[in-house]
């Protein structure tokens, strides 16, 4: 075999050219195809071996292939003809064919060889107009790049057949090509390296809506933009007036080069963000973070870092540039890796921006290309002909090739000519035509609206002006709900006056990224910014009560998510895919909800607080509930009813911002409040939350009382769905205390009502939670399959944080049992998860029981380390009983190594934590690990008294593996003292104990068995 460099080339969109040319004018086309490619053969020292809708072609030098691949670019481009083409260099076969066979059709020349098809499949990957290089093609061509042609690599490509991944070159004309990164086809498609495996791009994650229609042109740009980002600018503002489409640029961007991001593009859509707390929310919606109680900042900035190498997009940031240094300036330092792309109308002025100006369209190529792509969209059969050219290119001169004001044009040629369009546009715009400046540019676009808006019908005005009081976008079904258009009699339902509106590109559709997981298949309208604006302005000119009127209507529909029925529907059969589903409409609520307010509407401003709340419980940001609640409860004259309901749900959005005094006093309010009214359905609400209040501040008698007094009201009004809810939450407090047999009795109940309203979110988490007491009790079986169980159903739902949860009991489980590599890998996977969502608390966690793998291995190094990185978290979060634990575990590693003062230090200080939180298990295992130290160092006296304190603990925790433990240090003390007797006996207790749990040999009760077995050896 032979080394050649082959060359495959294939005509783009042959059979639509046949299909548009005819039959006839088709052969003539192909034929100056076919003469024009050998014309340059003969050229470039190639030869032909084969013919289809291309050619495949054989050179001797990678160079003479390269040179005639550029030049065969250029002569297809005077035949309005597109090629792509690939090359590779390797070893082949070549035969000749009998004359006789090519006498019968045969091919003079066979090329067989595995280098055959892999250059086939090079060449399938290009896109029209672009030549692909394989890696070997690359390192053959050296320095003999064609003088006006450069080279740039699109990464790596697994190909069908291949088994290492493959990168991939495009050689293009200097200043010219656009240098796309091709798309995946059938048998080949793009990875990244993530970590050391490879990985599919289509896996990288991302929020990017699919382009609904062509994108036309920028193709210099967009080289551009790439390039500044992979010189290393990490902040990029793209600047530019409304209307000259810098959102869908820069969408373009984060689509075509997704795989230089393996760690994620999100795309941040701030145009209704007035506040921090909006960046916050829109922030992190895009990356599925929910919201915690610690600083939105901080815990965004560190989801970001815990995706490594990202791309954050925050569009329309301009009304929000005095909030950029306490967001995106703190994200640029926590997150080293991530970059950010920023669109605004002016600058940030923060340390490291750089900007990128979108002007607008090049007048003569691509303001015209844009108008006729668009207008065979609205007629297929609009075809750009001496007959309109000019007239097309008049209407894109008057707008200044302006995208926004372009499409507006186009989409009346339905009933417009393009001299028609220029008629009626003259007068309006001949005075601003040739202007320039962001001023001018603004003016133009004005006018192209204020035209649009003139060929409206007059209910087609009223329905895009009532559109503006909607933010961020609405369903048919809201608009149908919103819009009034009774004035007129001859209008058309809502439901065709937002079509009409959508097809003049007044409004624009989408589906929100990642809705189909939760089958929400509903469309959502909206407005480009500029649009926005203007029809603002449109319904304030409609008069004050008209502007009123439209707000009351969107109001009342929204406040229809705040009913009991649709609250109740949220916890029920299908309650994900609604909640999703209301998610979308958070900025909706807090609007409807803030307008409520100006306008003194008690009910409304009561019932979208509610459904705001039931989101931002879910997804914070919490002082966002906080501040809505405030505004809500100064409202005067408002009832004791709806005071109780605001008062709950603030007490709920105060608690979970970690603000514990004006949350106790809140539900203390909210509770008077319940109890003065008639009947009692607020009060078990109030004392529900309450009592986790209690619970998380230590206080679980009280908690205790206040579960109870909720379960009782609950059973008498025979609430199954609430009752299982406070029932979990008292079956929590029975674990926390180290009662889990307790627990027990009431997880098993409040699953089965969980399961039997179809609430999805809580039967995962009771799962997970009986898991849990499963484990700790030894039925390590019935514990993994109850993990399981909720793991899947996290994934169900979306619920991330609960994945992880999941994911780090399962470690647990697996490390209690001596299975190091499965627990390695839970532990992994859930610290990646923990760090993705930036909880700061989990991670801790996660690093601790990391440390206590890397003790049992022996890496005592790596074991203190992971130590002291979790105590830091936990310290750093306000966590005591996280604190308490790491001290412990850090306290037995001081041990190990015989860091006995160091050791009995940290014991102390986690002892007082214990105490103070009442964990009796915590306690005991802390008093257990001072015994150990002290039998250590062959103090038997203080030994034996410190377990008579440890032993008294757990006879009121419910620990049994743990006093299996303590029994071997019993044991051990009674070696030392002489008393072999009853340190057999400690074992014998300590082995059935083990026997009871099903303990692994590789358990840390086995192994504290085995020490003892040899002490008494």
């Amino acid at each position: 075999m032979q080394p050649a460099t082959l060359v495959f080339t294939d005509v783009v969109d042959s059979t639509l050219l046949v299909e548009r040319l005819g039959d006839e004018r088709a052969a003539q086309v192909w034929a100056a195809h076919d003469r024009c490619a050998r014309d340059l053969l003969a050229l470039h020292a190639g030869r032909e071996i084969d013919r289809t809708d291309g050619f495949f072609l054989l050179f001797d030098a990678v160079a003479d292939a390269a040179r005639y691949a550029m030049a065969y670019h250029e002569a297809l481009a005077g035949l309005e003809l597109s090629a792509r083409v690939g090359l590779h260099v390797g070893p082949v076969t070549q035969r000749e064919n009998p004359a006789h066979d090519v006498a019968r059709g045969a091919k003079r020349i066979e090329v067989e060889g595995l280098a055959k098809p892999f250059a086939a499949r090079i060449m399938a990957l290009a896109r029209g107009g672009q030549t692909l290089l394989s890696a070997a093609a690359r390192a053959a061509l050296g320095e003999g790049v064609p003088e006006a042609a450069v080279i740039e690599s699109h990464g790596h490509y697994r190909l069908k057949g291949v088994e290492a991944p493959v990168e991939v070159f495009e050689l293009g004309l200097r200043g010219a090509a656009a240098f796309l990164p091709p798309p995946d086809a059938d048998k080949a498609y793009r990875v990244v390296r993530s970590a050391e495996p490879w990985r599919p791009l289509r896996e990288v994650r991302h929020n990017l809506p699919a382009e609904r229609d062509a994108f036309v042109g920028r193709s210099t740009e967009l080289r551009a933009l790439a390039q500044r980002l992979d010189a290393g600018t990490r902040l990029l503002t793209v600047l530019g007036p409304g209307g000259t489409g810098k959102t869908r640029f820069v969408r373009r961007y984060a689509l075509a080069w997704l795989g230089d991001w393996p760690g994620g593009v999100y795309f941040c859509d701030l145009s209704e963000a007035r506040s921090a707390d909006g960046i916050f929310f829109a922030v992190a919606s895009a990356l599925g973070v929910p919201l915690g109680k610690a600083d939105p900042a901080v815990q965004l900035g560190h989801a970001i870092a815990g995706r490594g190498r990202c791309l954050l997009i925050l569009d329309n940031f301009e009304q929000l540039v005095t909030h950029a240094p306490g967001t995106l300036g703190h994200w640029l330092d926590r997150a080293p890796e991530a970059a950010f792309i920023v669109t605004s109308r002016e600058r940030l002025h923060l340390g490291g921006e750089e900007v990128f100006t979108v002007e607008p369209l090049a007048i003569a190529s691509e303001a015209i290309e844009l108008f006729e792509v668009r207008a065979r969209a609205q007629r297929p059969d609009f075809r750009l002909g001496d007959d309109n050219r000019s007239a097309v290119a008049e209407v894109v001169r008057l707008l200044d090739g302006l995208p926004l004001a372009i499409e507006l044009a186009a989409a009346r040629v339905r009933v417009l000519s393009p001299a028609q369009i220029v008629e009626r546009m003259a007068d309006r715009f001949h005075l601003l035509a040739g202007a320039r400046g962001a001023a001018a540019r603004q003016a133009t676009l004005k006018a192209a609206i204020d035209w649009s808006w003139d060929l409206l019908t007059p209910w087609e005005q009223a329905a895009l002006a009532q559109c503006s009081v909607f933010e961020g976008g609405f369903t048919l079904d809201a608009a149908e709900d919103v819009l009034d258009l009774g004035r007129w009699p001859e209008a058309p339902p809502v439901m065709d006056a937002v079509q009409a509106l959508v097809d003049k590109s007044l409004l624009r559709t989408w589906s929100q990224a990642g809705a189909g997981r939760y089958d929400i298949d509903e469309p959502y309208f909206g407005m480009y910014i500029s649009i926005y604006e203007y029809a603002v302005e449109k319904l304030g000119a409609s008069g004050a009560e008209a502007h009123e009127r439209a707000e009351e209507r969107h109001g009342r529909y929204f406040a229809g998510f705040g009913s009991e029925a649709s609250l109740q529907a949220f916890v029920r059969h299908g309650g994900v895919r609604r909640l999703r589903a209301l998610a979308l409409e958070l900025d909706n609520l807090v609007a409807a909800c803030r307008r409520a307010v100006r306008r003194q509407d008690g009910e409304t401003a009561v019932a979208t607080y509610r459904a705001a709340w039931e989101v931002l419980d879910q997804q914070g940001p919490f002082a966002l509930g906080d501040s809505l609640g405030a505004q809500v409860l100064g409202l005067p004259g408002i009832s004791t009813g709806l005071r109780a309901t605001a008062g709950a749900t603030r007490a709920l959005a105060l608690w979970r911002s970690g603000h514990v005094d004006e949350a106790s006093a809140a539900f203390d309010q909210a509770l008077g409040d319940a109890r003065a009214l008639v009947g009692r359905r607020l009060e078990w609400r109030v004392l529900a939350g309450l009592g986790n209040l209690r619970r998380e501040q230590g206080r679980s008698d009280e908690a205790r009382s206040l579960y109870q007094a909720a379960l009782a009201l609950l059973r008498e009004a025979g609430d199954r769905q609430a009752e299982g809810s406070v029932m979990a939450n008292l079956a929590n407090l029975h674990a926390e205390r180290g009662e889990g047999e307790e627990g027990l009795l009431h997880y098993e109940p409040a699953l089965a009502m969980a399961r039997d309203v179809g609430d999805r979110l809580a039967e995962g988490s009771i799962l997970g939670n009986l898991g849990n007491v499963h484990f700790e009790h030894g039925r390590m079986d019935v514990g993994r399959a109850h993990f399981e169980a909720a793991l899947a159903i996290a994934r169900e739902v979306g619920n991330r944080r609960g994945e992880a949860s999941v994911l780090g009991n399962l470690g647990n489980l697996c490390f209690d049992q001596g299975w190091t590599a499965q627990a390695h890998a839970f532990y992994d996977q859930a610290l990646a998860v923990n760090r993705e969502l930036g909880s700061r608390r989990a991670e801790g966690l996660v690093l601790g029981n990391l440390g206590n793998l890397h003790f049992q291995e022996g890496r005592l190094d790596e074991a203190g380390a992971h130590y002291q990185t979790a105590l830091a978290m936990a310290r750093e979060v306000g966590s005591r009983r996280d604190e308490g634990f790491v001290l412990g575990n850090l306290a037995t590693l001081q041990a190990e190594q015989g860091r006995f003062a160091a050791a009995w230090e940290c014991y102390e200080q986690a002892l007082v934590i214990h105490r103070a939180i009442r964990d009796r298990g915590s306690e005991g295992a802390a008093l257990g690990g001072m015994a150990d130290v002290l039998l250590r160092q062959g103090r038997l006296g203080e030994a034996a008294t410190v377990l008579d304190a440890c032993e008294t603990v757990l006879q009121r925790a419910d620990e049994p593996m743990l006093s299996g433990i303590v029994r071997c240090y019993r044991g051990q003390a009674e070696v030392g003292a002489g008393n072999l007797d009853a340190a057999r006996a400690a074992l014998a207790e300590a082995e059935a104990a083990a026997a009871a749990l099903h303990a692994e040999p590789n358990a840390e009760i086995c192994r504290a068995i085995a020490k003892l077995r040899n002490a008494l050896a």
